[in-house]
């Protein structure tokens, strides 16, 4: 599929466009670019990069990233070189701009076949970025079979209609969930620590934390679940925390009389393996979402948005849709209905 020729003008900046888009067969060295720093959207696009290189199995994959993506992308094996960009959690317009310009300078000594963004990133400082290290060799949202301005659907379809145009037809969505054997171990070390009957039958993860204070659930409603849960079930609740989160944690179970525990997590590796091991998984609109989704755990997830765009791909989640302006603002029957159909 050809594209046109002229340049294209955005952000005050003029960009090269693809004379011809390649096929993936025909590529070695390719560079994907990830304007995005989350977990989440790591974990749906990981299916992708695996797609590519079981279409040309010598192609060589580099993957530019940061945040938590890195973590979890320089552990999948079909990827061949993961960068860390330097940017902090969230990229944005008019951000390190020397820094970026250093880093493209660098990378574009690796003279890749093609650079890959589908980030929908509109920055002057991202599309300079990517521009310096591939030239015309950049096929991003603007070159893309979604006409201009388009909102896509779901990030994976965006992206996998994008591999269409390389040539990679008919992509599994799954994506794998590296599970480390030391993170498995401490898990269950610390389970028989604190609950002397555990038999490993597993728990109910909570997780309350989302990306903003409007995806995340307040103490009310934490405290309700709670209530809901030791109703139900015998089966402890665990609450995951980054240790930034545990102070914040346990202000939340002030006054909790039923027996909840709280899991410090170092690394996305121990939220993977407490993922692994829960019989349901409670949380709203984030990466534990995507997560359980992967290891194809039943869970309740509440979503402030009316759209299905980022809804899980598994049949054994229960989608509860919230006000838009917090995931806190929801009918609690809606809650109980989903959880009475999981456990």
């Amino acid at each position: 599929m050809a594209c046109g020729t002229k340049t294209q003008k955005f952000t005050n900046l003029t960009v090269f466009s693809m004379k011809s888009i390649p096929n993936v067969r025909f590529l070695k060295n390719i560079l994907i670019l990830r304007g995005e720093g989350s977990l989440g959207d790591a974990l749906i696009s990981s299916c992708c990069y695996r797609e590519i290189k079981r279409t040309n199995p010598k192609i060589k994959i580099s993957v530019a990233c940061f945040g938590s993506a890195y973590e979890y992308l320089k552990e999948l094996p079909y990827i061949d070189k993961v960068y860390r960009l330097p940017i902090p959690r969230v990229l944005r317009p008019n951000q390190r701009w020397l820094t970026l310009l250093w880093y493209a300078l660098k990378l574009r000594r690796k003279h890749f076949d093609l650079v890959l963004d589908t980030s929908l990133k509109p920055f002057a400082n991202w599309t300079l970025f990517k521009h310096i290290i591939g030239g015309d060799k950049v096929l991003d949202y603007y070159t893309s079979p979604i006409p201009f301005g388009q909102v896509p659907g779901r990030c994976v379809d965006h992206e996998q209609a994008v591999l269409a145009q390389l040539g990679v037809v008919k992509p599994n969505k799954s994506y794998e969930i590296p599970l480390q054997p030391a993170k498995l171990a401490k898990r269950d070390a610390f389970l028989k620590q604190r609950i002397a009957d555990y038999k490993g039958n597993g728990y109910i993860l909570l997780n309350p934390f989302g990306s903003i204070a409007a995806r995340s659930l307040d103490k009310m409603n934490i405290h309700r679940i709670l209530k809901e849960l030791a109703a139900r079930t015998h089966l402890p609740a665990i609450i995951p925390c980054m240790p930034s989160q545990k102070a914040r944690a346990q202000a939340y179970l002030q006054g909790v009389r039923q027996g909840v525990l709280l899991y410090e997590t170092d690394s996305v590796f121990d939220l993977f393996a407490l993922v692994a091991g829960a019989k349901v998984v409670i949380t709203p609109d984030t990466a534990v979402v995507h997560i359980a989704s992967g290891l194809r755990k039943p869970t309740v997830a509440f979503y402030n948005s009316y759209s299905i765009v980022n809804d899980p791909d598994n049949l054994l989640a229960r989608i509860i849709h919230t006000a838009p302006a917090s995931v806190n603002l929801f009918e609690f029957s809606a809650f109980e209905t989903a959880l009475a159909g999981l456990l």
